[in-house]
């Protein structure tokens, strides 16, 4: 019986350390299908220190690391598995923060930096084998790719010289305009990857133990204060003055995302308050996410909440504390 059991557990071990070192690994094997996967390494990283505790936790990363490497290395895919590795200090930070009673915006910031620190970090240290900078060869594989792209529909008799004058225009501006966004850009993807391992985490968490670090997503709220940044990168967005316009554009962004992250913690309240069968909020989802006017109406949502209390967070607190 106890040899037995003995047997499961070391079949589960395996399975933890096989199941890392897939996750480092998929996506630079077959990054143009499996790319998407680089993103639920910190969510792992964080769920299996919080749920199986530090020691178990920690055996299974390293291990399942170690194999990954030396598999990186026999299919010289460096680059591929240094990005991967610069994934994983945000979710020993996550797991930290739980342990010090952080709150979700603490907890948030602190991941946030630690992701962003990482690839600081690591685009330094490969600076120095590299004549440009990673952020700069960026940048220029974006415009090269514009031009090859204008070239090709220029040879493309069928396109309209209308379509192309107008193609051309619009390259000309993205060019312009990309270097100076790109900062904000790269600062959403790091909110967007923190937000998704802590708002997943916390539920599996929640799902598989009875209790997460942090109250469910659906009553995740901003603090009050943050909407006056979103106000004044706004006002500085329509005043014509540089660089103060560019820094509110960026800062517009990343604010705007924010408050798309409450819009979407306020539509889950709902869909669990009025039971939206399954497939309805599948449905929702696809129609919100996959369109820009989604995400502005889950950003607007976001922002109405502050001064509306749409989900009666505040008016539920009164009535506890009397």
């Amino acid at each position: 019986m106890n040899s037995d059991k003995e047997n499961a557990a070391d079949t589960k071990f395996v399975q933890h350390i096989l199941l890392v070192t897939v996750v480092i690994l998929l996506p630079g094997l077959l990054g143009a299908i499996f790319g998407w996967v680089h993103g639920l390494l910190p969510l792992l990283i964080f769920y299996y220190l919080r749920r199986y505790g530090k020691t178990k936790g920690k055996k299974y990363i390293l291990f399942g690391c170690v194999l990954a490497c030396a598999a990186g290395i026999v299919f010289q895919m460096l680059g591929q598995l240094l990005l991967a590795l610069t994934l994983i200090p945000m979710g020993f930070i996550l797991a930290d923060s739980v342990e010090n009673g952080d709150s979700t915006t603490v907890a948030g910031i602190k991941g946030t930096f630690a992701l962003a620190g990482s690839w600081i970090l690591i685009t330094s240290v490969l600076t120095f084998g590299l004549e440009h900078h990673p952020y700069t060869l960026l940048i220029s594989s974006l415009n090269q790719g514009m031009d090859e792209a204008i070239k090709y529909y220029k040879l493309n008799n069928s396109v309209p010289a209308e379509t192309l004058f107008f193609l051309e225009q619009t390259f000309v501006q993205m060019k312009t305009w990309i270097p100076r966004i790109m900062p904000g850009i790269l600062a959403c993807i790091t909110l967007l990857i923190t937000w998704f391992t802590m708002a997943i985490g916390n539920r599996m968490l929640h799902k598989n133990t009875g209790s997460g670090p942090w109250p469910e997503y659906r009553y995740w709220i901003l603090p009050d204060k943050l909407v006056w940044v979103l106000i004044i990168s706004a006002i500085f967005v329509v005043l014509p003055i540089e660089p103060g316009r560019t820094i509110g554009i960026n800062v517009l962004m990343i604010s705007g995302l924010l408050y798309c992250f409450q819009g979407v913690a306020i539509m889950l309240f709902y869909f669990s308050k009025w039971r939206v069968p399954l497939f309805l909020r599948t449905l929702i989802y696809v129609l919100l996410f996959f369109q820009t006017f989604g995400v502005i109406l889950l950003a607007t949502l976001g922002v109405a909440d502050v001064w509306t209390d749409i989900r009666r967070l505040n008016k539920t607190d009164q009535e506890t504390d009397s």
